[in-house]
């Protein structure tokens, strides 16, 4: 849907993904890259990585079309949380999938992702 109207937006459409670490009342990071997986089966971007080692990343693989992802957070000891992206569905700041992960004993661990297809 895009932003503020109720249009469907086509997962043919999709042309990038969006990322965007927040805290309290503030954007700590903000990324966009291409979403380009025809011919490269697998496409996967680290968006965010933590100063002690914890790593965030989306991921889309062709067979799914870009329909849908995954995004995902994995520490250090190899803890890990992930969560489905669906374009159709998470296409805008105001849709997008939300995932919670971090060392919350350190504000420089923690994340509070929003991320979306356009």
């Amino acid at each position: 849907m895009l932003a503020g109207l109720n249009v469907a937006v086509s997962a043919a459409d999709t042309e990038e993904v969006h990322v965007e670490r927040r805290g309290i009342g503030e954007t700590l990071g903000k990324f966009v890259f291409p979403l380009v997986v025809k011919g490269k089966g697998y496409i996967s971007m680290e968006v965010w990585r933590s100063p002690k080692g914890i790593a965030c990343s989306v991921s889309f693989f062709e067979s799914s079309g870009v329909d849908g992802g995954t995004f995902e957070c994995v520490s250090p000891d190899r803890f890990k949380a992930q969560v489905v992206l669906d374009c159709s569905a998470n296409n805008s700041s105001e849709t997008a999938v939300y995932l919670f992960f971090g060392n919350v004993a350190s504000a420089d661990e923690v994340g509070n992702f929003y991320v979306w297809c356009e």
